[in-house]
């Protein structure tokens, strides 16, 4: 009976001891998950003529998830855009559906030819952004177009094949004075980006990017083919990010309690 009880002893002491480690492990890793966190957004548009454009108007797609106004269109509003040339003005227009940014200029001159002009802004969020399924849960480039799931491969480059991908049709709007031959390429590219420092950097990430190209002079609405690829990245962390956020241990990072997928961006 005694040495029955030593064994029982011991088994007891060695499974507590493991039970220590894991959960010591855990919190470690949910806590430092967190306090290193870091979610950002970043929206690039790239407008490519190859001839002067005269009497220039735009209006483009800001990400934003649903109806409300979204963090981009904040940075953009408060005059965070970058990259603006001399002689452009860049406002916001909308309505309850959806926020666009209007760019008008006298002229666009594609100088050499040989760069796009780039506009870019870049937003940290207050929150996790959501990496696996942003058509449902985060930002994306166009709110109100149909996507279908697709086949990655060759769509958008440095994909790995377990992403999702998704297509849609995009619209943009675009006028002006331009030769018949004349090709002016517009892309819109949207990345939601998670960082962390857990035994070594880490992220997750989903790209969203709309491309249209115009021939002759631009004079109405043109549709162009959109690509929105999520799940980019490390999820290893989720399960144990999660389970030491439910147990309500704060963490000092940005918000505890949610997960590193499943959090809205503010």
């Amino acid at each position: 009976m005694d040495r029955t009880l030593s064994v029982l002893l011991a088994v007891f002491a060695v499974v507590l001891v493991i039970f220590l480690v894991v959960f010591s492990l855990t919190v470690y890793m949910g806590i430092t998950y967190r306090s290193t966190l870091a979610s950002t957004y970043d929206y690039e548009v790239s407008i490519t003529p190859d001839a002067p454009l005269g009497n220039v108007t735009l209006y483009l797609p800001i990400p934003a998830r649903g109806t409300k106004v979204s963090l981009l269109a904040e940075r953009i509003g408060s005059g965070e855009l970058q990259g603006i040339p001399a002689g452009w003005n860049i406002s916001l227009i909308g309505t309850e559906k959806f926020t666009m940014l209007e760019i008008t200029a006298k002229e666009i001159d594609p100088g050499c030819g040989c760069a796009p002009l780039l506009l870019s802004v870049h937003a940290p969020s207050r929150s996790p952004i959501e990496t696996r399924n942003p058509a449902t849960g985060d930002l994306v480039i166009d709110t109100l177009a149909r996507k279908e799931m697709v086949s990655c491969g060759g769509r958008v480059y440095g994909v790995p094949q377990e992403a999702s991908c998704m297509a849609y049709r995009g619209r943009i709007y675009a006028s002006g004075m331009a030769p018949e031959n004349s090709r002016l390429t517009i892309s819109i590219t949207l990345l939601g980006k998670n960082s962390w420092d857990v035994f070594g950097p880490s992220s997750n990430e989903y790209r969203d990017g709309l491309h249209v190209t115009i021939t002759g002079a631009p004079g109405g609405w043109y549709e162009g083919e959109g690509t929105l690829a999520s799940g980019i990245g490390d999820y290893g962390l989720d399960f144990w990010v999660d389970w030491i956020g439910k147990l309500g241990i704060p963490s000092g990072g940005q918000e505890p309690g949610i997960q590193a997928t499943g959090g809205q961006a503010a």
